[in-house]
């Protein structure tokens, strides 16, 4: 389970960084590119552009430690069950609201001053989502199981 991880944590940050990044490029080399390198700009362009590649590049970097912190240093041999795969893909899919949407709400509180309460709520479920995948792993077995005796 622990090398399928690694792979889905690399697939994430290589995704986050590429997406951000093809999603920037026009923008900054095209026609109008002066403008979005004033100062006015280049806050809001820091924190939706450079916070997701920043997330992206470190969640490669460290896809072996976050891994091991999700499912213990020890190797288990290739026994995979089903809450596992929640666990995991809860734990992924959190980071990757979080990296997303903090960029959105720094870029927002940068740009205009004010607190855009949607990203704030996603960054608080992905949070959520990242520190409690024991929790949606029990959850999900409760739902599995639900009217059956084991």
């Amino acid at each position: 389970m622990k090398p399928f991880s690694i792979l889905l944590i690399k697939v994430l940050g290589l995704y986050l960084f590429l997406k951000t990044l093809f999603s920037v490029l026009p923008v900054l080399f095209g026609p109008s590119a002066q403008e979005f390198w004033s100062a006015e700009w280049l806050p809001m362009l820091v924190a939706t552009a450079a916070v997701p590649m920043l997330g992206g590049v470190l969640l490669w970097c460290f896809a072996g430690r976050l891994a091991g912190r999700l499912h213990g240093d020890a190797e288990a041999g290739i026994d995979v069950r089903d809450e596992e795969l929640v666990r995991a893909g809860s734990f992924l899919i959190g980071v990757y609201l979080l990296v997303r949407h903090a960029g959105m709400l720094v870029g927002g509180y940068a740009s205009m001053g004010a607190i855009a309460y949607e990203s704030l709520i996603v960054v608080v479920a992905s949070l959520g989502m990242i520190l409690g995948t024991g929790f949606l792993g029990v959850l999900y077995l409760k739902v599995k199981y639900f009217g059956v005796d084991r």
